[in-house]
Order: C-alpha cells, then structure tokens, then sequence
C-alpha cells in the first residue's frame, strides 16, 4: 500500500490524467475545427431564391456577386425616400424620422425632422394635414441628384399644389436590410415653388 502513495507513483498517475485530457483537447480542437469549416461552407454556398405564389412554388439557383449600382437604382431609392419624407396622413415628426432613418445619415435625419417640425407643427399646429407628391422626375448627376415633382399638401381637406425640387447628396454606407444598395443621403437642400 505504501507503494501506491510512493511520490512517484503519484506522478505517473498525474501524468496519465495530464495525457488523458491533452488527447481529448485535441480530439475536440479537431472536432470544432471540422465544424467551423462545414458552417463556413454552407454560409458561403450560392443561395438558392424560392418563389412562392398560391398555388406553386418555383426554386431558382443564383449565384453570389457583388452588383454595381446603376443609375435607375439610384432613381429608385430616390423616389422610396421622397416618399418617406413627403407622404404621409397626418404630420407625425416621430413618425418620420422613423421613415426616412434607413435612407438618411443618423445626422441628416434629425436635421430633416426638425426643419419639418418647424415647417409642418408650428405653422399648422391644431389643422388637419395630409401629404403626397406627384409628377416625380429623378434626374441623376455625377455629384447629385436632382428630384422635381409637385408637393399636393391638403389643409383642412383643402389641396394646394406645391411646385418643388430637391436636390440629394448621397454617399456609399453599409448595407442592412432595409437598405439594400447602402445608399444614403448625405444632404439635401429643397426649394419650394421651383419647375
């Protein structure tokens, strides 16, 4: 029995227990590492887009590349922010900094929102406002975008017809959901009674 508890007999049994958990930090490295490269796998495999309507159901491959960002893009995702900024039933300034925010820089938006407040809240306090714009040309340029159209802002259900231009600044950001291209506006100047 002595010769159990001996001081080297304790330190084989401690070497043992050292190896025994060396083999099994290896065998569990090289498991996660195995994992991590079959995860890394599916994430960057082509997606496959499903296209579902009520009676079928269609998959399509597609390939993942990077797509260049044209001119009637930008014409789009101009017209999707004049209407966050310019439609609206009801002039809510919460409301429409929630609208524009995926469009604008953080910065911009509070800028947009309190010219708006100022334009919309203070003037026509306690009245009943309604906004919509039509007649919207996007004309885009090498360092701008040049948005024409017709404001038709309704007071008391009565309309007035609001000639406008606004000219966008826009800079390249990071892409999110709502913001797919990672446009944003970086400035914006609006004149009033403008064709």
């Amino acid at each position: 029995m002595k010769e159990e508890n001996s001081i080297p007999n304790i330190w084989k049994a401690q070497e043992k227990v050292i190896h025994f958990y060396r083999r099994q930090s290896f065998a569990l490295a090289g498991v996660a590492a195995i994992l991590l490269i079959f995860i890394m796998a599916i994430l960057f495999r082509d997606p496959i887009v499903v296209v579902k309507d009520d009676v079928t159901q269609e998959f399509y491959p597609s390939e993942r590349q990077l797509a260049p960002i044209e001119k009637i893009d930008v014409e789009g995702f101009s017209k999707r922010f004049l209407a966050a900024l310019y439609v609206w039933s009801g002039f809510n300034g919460e409301k429409l900094a929630k609208e524009i925010t995926p469009f604008a820089e953080s910065g911009l938006v509070s800028k947009v929102v309190d010219s708006q407040i100022q334009k919309y809240g203070r003037e026509f306090k306690d009245k009943k406002l309604a906004q919509a714009i039509t007649f919207v040309s996007v004309e885009v340029l090498d360092d701008r975008v040049v948005c024409r159209f017709d404001r038709v802002l309704k007071i008391e259900d009565i309309p007035l017809v609001i000639p406008t231009e606004v000219t966008l600044s826009m800079l390249k950001g990071s892409q999110t959901a709502l913001n797919p291209m990672g446009i944003y506006i970086s400035g914006i100047t609006e004149r009033e009674g403008a064709k």
